[in-house]
């Protein structure tokens, strides 16, 4: 839609646009800071949520709940009232730790932070030092007495503590809080002030910056108009000159008036005029000498085809002959390579079968060896059976006298009568681990008696195992050595087809290399016939491209 509208009415438009969204930007900027500003009805709000945030909870920097929870204990209450009261007193000194600790890194040096950090500290931490030294050992004393009067002397002894030592060192704590908040009432008001002088001026230089950009834009836009009335003109100049150029005319003169950019595009179009004349002169007086050269291409390549086309014929029939004796050579060498592939196969695979056999022969010294070192371990583990048998006779031997001893045991508990009944009983376990270990003694007996039996049977199969081994070792060494001999002839014969095969060979490559060169010279002489078969066609289609090139350079109108 805008490619067919002028270029002013174009930038006319973009300012238009432009100040539309500064004024549009101006008013929202301006909304936002009379939203967000001191005194604000927004910044009233936020100061409000504070306050009664500030009213509702005490800070942990005030000591006022701690001193709350001093009077609680005072009064009469139940254990888990009073509980609950202590672990909320070691939680509030806690806070107030935790939360002065704040302050001291982020306060800077001032009487603020000599009234809240230095001066409120003070007598916190006497406050804190005497409840928990003096005044909750003194309740916990009262609450544990049992003795209704010494309880209620201890309770007047708190409350002493409490009037005399608690009482004002929270005065004196409140005191430094009260200065604290005046300060920071003050340093708030002086800020908001500041602020609201700063917001003040900052507004005061918008509005001047607003009026300053609009009236740039102004001045832009009647400059813009004046540049884009003079680029119009220009283009206008340069459309109609190059209308001429594109319909043959290369007469036309452009005057360039300025050395800008419309200036230095009329110059182009200038020197663009003055190129395209010497160039189609130049065009015309070569395409009468192409048609010349053309003519004499023409009868030169005809000439030539009929020398080449006899050329060819001769050296096919050579080529013929020459296929015919590389076929053959190529068959006999084919042949050969085969009888040889055959012979070198043969004599890898004995190769291969021997070194199986040498392996299989170390597999089987392995072995034998690895027979005798299990029969000498399963002779170990039958001694060591006969050590647990010993093992085993003294087990059931313990086990007799353990039971012997509990039968004395039970006898002398009787004895004692009702004195000896828990030994009696302990004599009765006695007995019965003992006789549950006589049983157990008999099993493992039967099972290693077992144990020596297999280890016996497994010793007798296992020399069977290595005589079987050793016969085994001597029948792959035999075969070994008949191997080797069946290799060595292998490789002699293997040698003689080698020497046969290169002279075969060798006959086969000279027969190649005459074919080869036979076969590039015939290809030669068709890319030849070829060549110039194409240099008539493009001679053909060169007169005719002259011919056309002289008919388009006709239409042109160039200055003498």
């Amino acid at each position: 839609m805008l490619k067919n509208v002028k270029l002013s009415v174009r930038l006319g438009g973009l300012f238009m646009i432009f100040l539309a969204a500064f004024g549009v930007f101006t008013l929202v900027a301006f909304r936002t800071v009379d939203e967000i500003k001191i005194n604000s009805p927004l910044y009233r709000q936020i100061i409000q949520d504070k306050d009664v945030v500030a009213d509702v909870l005490p800070p942990p920097e005030y000591i006022i709940e701690s001193y709350l929870v001093v009077l609680q204990l005072l009064g009469d209450i139940d254990d888990a009232t009073a509980l609950r009261l202590y672990e909320r007193s070691r939680a509030l000194r806690e806070e107030y730790d935790e939360r002065h600790a704040v302050w001291v890194e982020e306060l800077p040096e001032g009487p603020l932070r000599q009234a809240l950090v230095v001066d409120s500290l003070t007598p916190a931490k006497s406050f804190y030092a005497t409840r928990d030294q003096e005044y909750l050992p003194k309740i916990q004393q009262a609450r544990a007495e049992q003795d209704p009067v010494v309880a209620a002397a201890r309770r007047d002894e708190a409350r002493k503590i409490v009037s005399d030592k608690l009482g004002p060192q929270y005065e004196q704590h409140r005191i430094a809080i009260d200065e604290t908040v005046r300060l920071a009432l003050a340093g708030s008001k002086r800020n908001e002030d500041r602020a609201a002088m700063i917001l003040a001026d900052r507004q005061r230089v918008m509005r001047w910056l607003a009026i300053g950009l609009v009236a740039l834009a102004l001045a832009i836009m009647m400059l813009t108009v004046g540049i884009t009335g003079r680029l119009t003109r220009h283009l206008e100049t340069a459309t109609d000159a190059a209308s001429r150029v594109a319909s043959g005319d290369l007469t036309v003169s452009v005057a360039a008036e300025s050395d800008d950019e419309a200036g230095r595009l009329l110059a182009s179009i200038k020197a663009m005029t003055a190129s395209l004349n010497s160039l189609v002169t130049r065009v015309k007086e070569a395409s009468i000498q192409l048609m010349s050269t053309a003519t004499q291409f023409s009868a030169t390549s005809t000439e030539q085809e009929a020398t080449i086309n006899g050329f060819g014929a001769s050296t096919a029939q050579i080529a013929a002959a020459v296929r015919e004796i590389s076929a053959t050579s190529g068959e006999l060498l084919t042949t050969m390579d085969n009888v040889r592939s055959v012979a070198t196969a043969a004599a890898r695979l004995a190769d291969d079968g021997r070194a199986g056999l040498a392996g299989m022969d170390a597999s089987m010294q392995q072995l034998d060896r690895s027979t005798g070192s299990i029969s000498s371990k399963l002779s170990v583990i039958r001694e060591k059976a006969a050590d647990i048998n010993v093992v085993v006779t003294t087990i059931t031997k313990v086990a007799d006298q353990t039971n012997l001893l509990s039968v004395n045991a039970a006898i002398e508990a009787e004895k004692a009568g009702e004195y000896g009944l828990g030994f009696l009983v302990l004599a009765r376990e006695i007995r019965r681990l003992a006789d549950q270990t006589a049983v157990s003694t008999l099993d493992i007996e039967q099972m290693v008696r077992q144990m020596q039996s297999a280890v016996t049977a497994g010793v007798m199969e296992m020399d069977r195992f290595a005589e079987d081994v050793r016969q085994g070792v001597t029948t792959v060494a035999r075969i070994g050595a008949q191997l080797g001999e069946i290799i060595e002839r292998v490789g002699a014969i293997n040698q003689r087809f080698e020497t046969v095969n290169e002279g075969m060979r060798a006959q086969s490559q000279g027969a190649k290399q005459i074919n080869d060169a036979m076969l590039q010279l015939n290809e030669g002489a068709r890319q030849s016939v070829s060549s110039v078969r194409e240099l008539n066609s493009a001679t053909s289609h060169l007169r005719t491209a002259v011919d056309g090139l002289k008919t388009e350079i006709s239409h042109f109108k160039v200055s003498a």
